[in-house]
């Protein structure tokens, strides 16, 4: 029952310090399981799918804590091999469990995960390469069983998928001999994800290119690294600044990862300015349309930021248009859109944006994580109140994203809506209470039986 309440048209200025990057940190913190040891992982932001996957790390037999930014994971001890079914539901992320348990324990066994409903997103890409790699794969509507040992070799990946990049990194390194992988996704988390590893003393080269190529290797027990920022976060702070006409400064991120989205700011009218581990962004009177963006791997437009962008191209001078090249059902937040007054045409995977003056504030629902941010800088950008709905989803990818908003000036609150008493009373009477367990419906009391 909780919600964003957001009072628009204010400008954001200051200063707003990066947070650890979620894309980093879940394969990371699947990666612990490549080797018993005690690992410390610095930077990891505080939100729903590290502590679903840290859930899952439990359920598999390892120690999880949190400490601040870092989580501590002990994973001397594996009682299982089976990732809990519910738990795999609720996180995509799960999927990279398949080559850290293949490397230590030789099987694993996974269910169809979760996560956003932003389109399909299969895996035969990840059970292709594992057969190749010498594994042995079975699956129906539901499961997949993987056992073995990787053989080492050549596989070409299909297409640059970043999840199983990842997975068939960690699953060559059970092999003796060399594992080249080729044709792979080259965002930087899978240069981090390759950090960690060789911080584990494994042997892996090649990441943040087509080619990697793996050793396969023991190891050492114990690791400490730092992750790397959340460029996501980042590109969504900026838009923020830029959608409300302010200027801030973001700290602890690098430029040279967000440069399809600098580009795309500049474009729009933004002043820029980049240097070392710090951006300055200065936002026009009114944002102009970029013309024609496309979302594509690395290092192309974001997927991740594509939401946010139509926000700012609602009500940018203009015409613009979005063509959605990774996902087939990353439009969702449009509906929602257009209820704040938004001019949006949409025909497959293209998009059609003419910029209006200013949104309207109203009640919207976040149906999933982007497009849940795209609705928080939407309020911020409307006048009157807007409230948003369905923010677990945000809470998934985002740590604390009110009170980011709101030390840069932003008018947003985070309330818990509950029934009232005089509510509770009213279904009394007519023969209900409140089942008060998470999202129950009311039940009726039966007096007599």
């Amino acid at each position: 029952m909780e919600s964003y309440h957001i009072r628009g048209g204010t400008p954001l200025h200051g200063e707003y310090p990066v947070k650890g990057a979620k894309n980093a940190a879940l394969p990371i913190l699947a990666a612990a399981l490549c080797k018993g040891g005690i690992h410390e992982i610095y930077g990891c932001p505080d939100i729903g799918d590290a502590s679903v996957m840290m859930d899952i790390l439990k359920g598999l037999g390892a120690d999880c804590r949190r400490d601040g930014n870092c989580l501590v994971v002990d994973s001397r001890q594996l009682t299982s091999a089976a990732v809990p079914r519910q738990l795999m539901s609720m996180l995509r992320s799960s999927v990279f469990l398949m080559g850290s348990l293949l490397m230590r324990t030789g099987e694993a066994v996974v269910y169809r995960p979760g996560g956003c409903n932003i389109g399909s997103r299969p895996i035969d890409i990840h059970t292709d390469g594992l057969r190749h790699l010498g594994y042995t794969v079975t699956e129906d509507e539901e499961k997949i069983v993987c056992s073995g040992r990787c053989r080492g070799g050549r596989y070409v990946l299909p297409y640059p998928s970043v999840g199983a990049t990842e997975n068939l990194m960690m699953a060559a390194l059970s092999g003796d001999g060399l594992t080249v992988l080729e044709n792979c996704a080259i965002e930087p988390e899978i240069l981090d994800l390759q950090g960690f590893l060789r911080t584990c003393g494994f042997q892996v080269y090649g990441a943040g290119t087509g080619t990697i190529a793996v050793l396969g290797g023991k190891g050492i027990s114990d690791a400490m690294y730092f992750i790397m920022e959340d460029r996501i976060e980042a590109a969504t702070y900026l838009m923020a600044l830029a959608g409300t006409g302010g200027e801030g400064i973001l700290t602890g991120v690098r430029g040279r990862l967000l440069g399809s989205v600098l580009q795309v700011l500049e474009n729009m009218g933004c002043r820029i300015r980049s240097f070392q581990d710090r951006i300055e962004l200065v936002s026009p009177e009114r944002l102009r349309s970029p013309g024609m963006v496309s979302t594509a791997p690395y290092p192309g437009f974001p997927t991740d930021c594509q939401p946010q962008l139509m926000t700012l191209a609602v009500c940018a001078a203009g015409e613009t248009r979005i063509c959605e090249e990774i996902f087939e059902n990353r439009f969702s937040h449009k509906k929602e859109l257009m209820k704040m007054g938004a001019n949006i045409e949409t025909c497959g995977k293209n998009a059609i944006i003419k910029g209006i003056g200013r949104l309207q504030g109203a009640e919207v629902c976040a149906q999933d994580l982007r497009g849940g941010a795209a609705l928080v800088l939407a309020g911020l950008m409307a006048e009157e109140e807007t409230v948003v709905t369905g923010i677990h989803h945000i809470e998934r990818g985002y740590e604390g994203l009110e009170r980011g908003l709101r030390l840069l000036g932003g008018n947003i609150e985070k309330k818990n809506e509950r029934k009232t008493k005089k509510t509770e009373e009213s279904a009394a009477e007519v023969g209900c209470v409140s089942a008060d367990h998470g999202s129950s419906p009311w039940v009726p009391v039966l007096s007599h039986v």
